[in-house]
């Protein structure tokens, strides 16, 4: 919507532009002001009823496509993609107040033009942008501000209680906030300086067309620096993303390859699906393992006492120990675990403001079968089906006594179909839960520093049976060592046969478990990389509104040249040129923007495990090459209609 409303305020712009002699024709004959702005803005209405609606259209054919593409990939979505009357409502005042949005200004453009000077189309002269510039610099220098003040606090480079308190989060949203407007305030006064940058090359390489295309850029800064922002505003967000899955794929690589002994890694396909306790015993049972440890993840377990909401986990000492041992810790976790105490991360302990000593208030709310209420209402049913059936039949006794034998038969036909019914109900319907709610108050005995602990509580397994039922112990992952002298590769194949009857449990070597980490991270990616898509599809519009807008304020210029003699090719490449240049000048805004946040992302959440920063220069590489085939893509239509109107009719245009 955001990048929409640029697209739409050039697009009403190339409108007004179209219509100003009409315009001025209705302020010359009486009407006020407030009666031309007016009718822009039911233009914007219409446009985006009509807009809003073809989209909620065409968002529903897609949600169908992607339910019928999960429903074959074995995750069949369990509600209707229908949208609702609601969705559809809002849905289209949504589009239809960012249509109004896009379409003030240049109603207001039209509303107040002086009606002499738009009657013979007279082109204002374009506002200075040195101002705007200026204040655009200062609100990206404060944004940048911010993300130094976020990555202090995140590398602990300071000891300021405020800004402990403030969070990253806030630092780093207010960051991007600044630097993204600002980078959109400021960028009028960057056109006309990177358009001679850009366009050095293609003015060495071709002449005239070139330095016509770089001085064309100049002309009108602000609705190129608009056109711009729309490609800057997606190709910024795909950028950001880009760095901070490439870094999360780089970190979970090393931390495998610097932190974790395990010879494999037991997991099922989806991680919202746990691994069964039998198969857990049935892992800890084959011969050759020495060393394991299933992660047992507590959703029921809340710490009370907690500002934020901590994941409790339970484990094993040998995780601790043998399978992914700590480097740096407060105390003695594995102790700590086998001793009943809890043993927590230091992002917890920083953001908790707990030490070794304290004591963590877990409860637990336990949903199970009421085994006595269930009996009961069993029993209950039975006897209500028992007095039924004895009361049919006495009925039926009475009937054949007064000689009605059909009666008599059909009611004893009506008590048997009574049995039979109830024996054939459903079981399920009888079943009784209730819910106990378990507390228990666990000390720190430790607090790690490690990043692959540093966001959780650490407890025992005996711990965890105390305050919640083991249905409620869902096991994630299980890391499995290999006993010294075992032969690792006959250990896999034999964990392999191991789970084989438990289809979902799948066991991963050290490099396969890198790989599904890599590929999850990918698949969470996958569907915001194809919404940002979307995002740059729309800034393709824009590039070719702005390029029409050009070509028609520009009808008598490019007429002249045509009649000089420049061919079509030139006119051609001219408008390609420029097309070009303003997509390329969007795009590297947008990876300067884009990686920059990446960078301050990573740093915030290194605690985290996002240790290494890597940055992904054959993708950033491959946005440039896009760039310049969305420039040359969006160059045709506004070409063809420069070429499509006779030179003399051109020449002679008003």
């Amino acid at each position: 919507l955001f990048v929409g409303a640029f697209i739409i305020a050039n697009t009403f712009t190339m409108i007004v532009r179209e219509s100003m002699r009409g315009y001025a024709l209705l302020r010359s004959v009486g009407a006020s002001p407030a009666q031309v702005f007016a009718s822009v803005l039911i233009q914007a209405v219409i446009l985006g009823i009509v807009g809003s609606g073809i989209g909620v259209l065409l968002g529903w054919g897609l949600l169908e496509a992607i339910a019928k593409g999960m429903s074959s990939g074995g995750m069949p979505l369990s509600g209707s993609p229908a949208p609702s009357a609601t969705d559809v409502i809002i849905g289209v005042i949504v589009g239809v107040v960012v249509t109004i949005i896009g379409a003030t200004l240049p109603a207001k453009t039209a509303a107040t033009a002086p009606p002499i000077q738009a009657m013979n189309e007279t082109v204002n002269p374009e506002k200075p942008v040195k101002a705007r510039g200026w204040i655009g610099i200062v609100m990206v220098a404060l944004g940048a501000a911010f993300w130094v003040l976020c990555y202090l606090g995140a590398a602990k480079r300071v000891d300021w209680q405020w800004l402990k308190d403030l969070g990253s989060g806030w630092t780093l949203g207010l960051g991007a906030a600044f630097v993204v407007i600002g980078a959109i305030v400021c960028a009028p006064a960057f056109v006309a300086p990177a358009a001679k940058v850009l366009g050095w090359i293609p003015s060495k390489m071709f002449p005239v067309t070139g330095k016509l295309a770089t001085r064309n850029i100049g002309r009108a800064k602000r609705r190129t620096a608009n056109t711009a922002a729309a490609l800057f505003i997606g190709v910024a967000i795909v950028s950001c993303l880009g760095v901070v899955a490439s870094s999360m794929k780089t970190s979970v690589n090393n931390l495998v390859d610097n932190n974790v002994n395990a010879d494999y890694v037991a997991m099922t396909a989806s991680m919202t699906q746990p691994i069964s306790t039998k198969a857990v015993d049935a892992i800890e049972d084959t011969k050759g393992v020495g060393a394991s440890s299933a992660v047992y993840m507590l959703p029921t377990v809340k710490a009370t006492n907690a500002e934020k909401n901590v994941m409790t986990a339970a484990i094993k000492t040998d995780l601790l120990t043998k399978l992914a041992p700590i480097e740096q810790q407060d105390g003695d976790a594995a102790k700590a675990i086998d001793d009943g105490e809890a043993a927590i991360g230091r992002t917890v302990a920083d953001d908790e403001h707990w030490k070794i000593g304290d004591v963590i208030d877990l409860e637990s709310e336990n949903t199970s079968v009421d085994e006595e209420a269930t009996k009961q209402a069993s029993e209950a049913y039975q006897k209500q089906v028992e007095s039924q059936a004895t009361a049919l039949q006495r009925e039926a006794q009475q009937l054949a006594a007064s000689g009605d034998v059909s009666g008599a038969q059909a009611k004893a036909k009506e008590a048997e179909d009574v049995v039979k019914q109830a024996q054939n109900a459903d079981p399920k319907q009888f079943v009784k839960m209730k819910t106990e709610t378990k507390t228990e108050q666990v000390r720190i005995g430790a607090i790690i520093d490690d990043s692959l602990y540093a966001d959780s509580i650490f407890i025992s397994v005996p711990t965890a049976e105390k305050i919640t039922s083991e249905d409620m112990m869902m096991v994630t992952q299980m890391y499995v060592q290999a006993k010294p002298g075992a032969d690792v590769e006959q250990l896999g194949k034999d964990l392999k046969k191991t789970v084989k009857p438990f289809y979902t449990v799948s066991v991963l070597t050290r490099d396969e478990f890198k790989s599904s980490m890599s590929s999850m991270i990918n698949s969470m990616l996958a569907i915001i990389y194809a919404l940002l898509a979307l995002s740059i599809v729309i800034a393709i519009f824009g590039i070719v509104n702005t390029l029409a807008l050009n070509v028609s304020e520009r009808t008598k210029e490019i007429g002249l040249l045509r009649a000089i003699g420049t061919s079509n090719g030139q006119v051609r490449g001219m408008l390609a040129i420029e097309a070009v240049i303003l997509s390329v000048f969007g795009t590297i805004v947008g990876i300067v923007v884009g990686v920059a946040a990446g960078v301050v992302i990573r740093a915030a959440y290194e605690s985290q495990g996002m240790t290494t920063l890597t940055i992904p220069w054959g993708q950033l590489v491959l946005f440039l090459i896009v760039a310049i085939l969305v420039g040359l893509v969006a160059s045709i239509s506004p070409a063809r209609r420069a070429l499509k109107q006779p030179v003399l009719d051109a020449v002679a245009s008003e």
